[in-house]
């Protein structure tokens, strides 16, 4: 049996050290980074098993009560998290990412179970064969842990909303290393803070969703109909107030996400990617084509994929490959000037891009007591990206919008500090979060990336 001692910390109980990795493991650096970071705990625990996830959580609860230390603990699931806050310096690494089990528990009414340390491509691989969709982000790599506590806004959000409102149960592991099983009859408070309260609650293990369906046709099994246009724009103004009157008259079956960059001459470089559910029809072309006449188009490209295809997971290693720092905010209306003040962030020099995104639809229709994710009024969703590690003149850079916001999507956020917790759960939502925290943690013990404490 390999030996795991860390110096002043209590002896690592015997059915931990199988799934222990600590620096002088061959696979530590694999096993500490995410795509963002790479960080250097000094334990990482690989669990196979749910009661393996439970014991972890209860040694690094004594770990801190033994050496009197706030020794950081992070979850880490499909690593991909852009707080990234799943991995972290001298710490504890708790991986979950062998809990990936996928299952149909009734094709007819669309029940489907996934462990949370799926990616969801791999998820919606499995579900492209039965004809299913479960509204998740955009990125096949990313974590089903990560993004279904914090909200999940995704490809097809104005069609199906977000990934926490398809939640119908969960398997929640509590700081005491309870595992629970919550719903809207079983711990309905506790059941209410892990849709959008992240991981300051408890670790999700595994989730019931309700997926929607997509008829198949032709060739596909759950077709997609994806629009890609780019536009070199000169007034970001009127395009984005010509977008923005265009989204607002279209289908909700369409989303649609605007990337913004620094282009040659002070000009700016729009891919927009419009997304349709299903077959294209005269309805969907008409859309389309009224899209295409926003600016003068650069390239041009329509296509059907199917939904397995659309959110594909790369598996790419992660090894810290993509330094950047994002901040967000969402908006319930279009704000005057919004594109101008875009289009200054864009020309700044740390800026990378900028993200529009159209959210309404399904989103606005959920009661915003339903769940922790608090913004049902949002229709606008704004993401800024930069290199720079000056988070605070970075920040500044985003000032003009953030000042207007209605609030900010956690998942999205690379800003840690207690003021962004509180955009992303405002007052009665962060009281009820705190309140349910004073029983569920009240060591603080799940106090990585976004959390709630005075």
């Amino acid at each position: 049996m390999k030996r795991i001692a860390i110096k002043n910390w209590p002896k690592l109980p015997n059915d931990l050290i199988p799934i222990a990795i600590d620096r002088n493991s061959v696979d530590y650096v694999q096993a500490s980074s995410n795509c963002f970071i790479t960080g250097k705990p000094k334990l990482i625990l690989m669990a196979r098993t749910e009661n393996e996830a439970a014991a972890s959580i209860k040694y690094a609860s004594r770990v801190r009560k033994e050496t009197g230390i706030d020794v950081p603990f992070s979850f880490r699931s499909g690593g991909h998290g852009i707080s990234m806050a799943s991995v972290n310096n001298d710490g504890i690494i708790l991986d979950i990412s062998k809990l990936k089990k996928v299952e149909i528990v009734d094709i007819n009414k669309g029940l489907v179970k996934v462990q949370a340390g799926a990616v969801w491509g791999d998820v919606a691989e499995f579900l492209n064969r039965f004809h299913l969709v479960i509204s998740s982000g955009d990125f096949g790599d990313t974590g089903v842990g990560g993004l279904s506590t914090s909200g999940g806004i995704g490809l097809l959000v104005r069609s199906f909303g977000l990934t926490i409102d398809h939640i119908l149960a969960a398997k929640v592991i509590t700081a005491d290393g309870e595992i629970r099983s919550v719903d809207k009859d079983n711990e309905p408070d506790l059941f209410w803070a892990i849709r959008g309260g992240s991981s300051q609650i408890g670790l999700v293990t595994e989730l019931l969703f309700q997926a929607d369906k997509i008829e198949p046709e032709n060739q596909y099994q759950c077709p997609i109909t994806v629009q890609n246009i780019d536009f070199i724009i000169d007034d970001l103004e009127s395009f984005v107030h010509k977008w923005g009157k265009w989204i607002d008259e279209a289908p909700l079956k369409i989303t649609s996400n605007l990337m913004f960059t620094s282009f040659d001459n002070n000009q700016i470089l729009v891919k927009m990617n419009n997304f349709w559910v299903g077959m294209p029809n005269q309805i969907a072309n008409d859309a389309f084509k009224k899209a295409s006449k926003l600016a003068i188009v650069k390239k041009y490209d329509q296509k059907v994929v199917d939904y397995g295809k659309l959110v594909k997971a790369p598996h790419n290693p992660h090894k810290g490959q993509q330094p950047v720092y994002v901040k967000n905010v969402l908006l319930n209306n279009f704000i005057p000037h919004l594109g101008t003040k875009i289009s200054d962030i864009v020309h700044n020099q740390k800026t990378i891009g900028v993200e529009l995104r159209s959210i309404g639809g399904y989103l606005n229709t959920v009661d915003a007591n339903q769940t922790a994710w608090a913004d049902r009024s949002a229709v606008i969703f704004i993401a800024f990206w930069s290199k720079s590690k000056n988070n605070k003149n970075i920040n500044r850079i985003f000032d003009s919008l953030q000042k207007v916001d209605v609030g900010v999507y956690g998942a999205y956020s690379s800003d840690l500090s207690m003021k962004e917790s509180y955009r992303i759960w405002p007052s009665e939502t962060a009281q009820k979060l705190k309140n349910i925290m004073s029983i569920y943690d009240q060591k603080h013990l799940f106090n990585q990336g976004h959390y709630l404490y005075d």
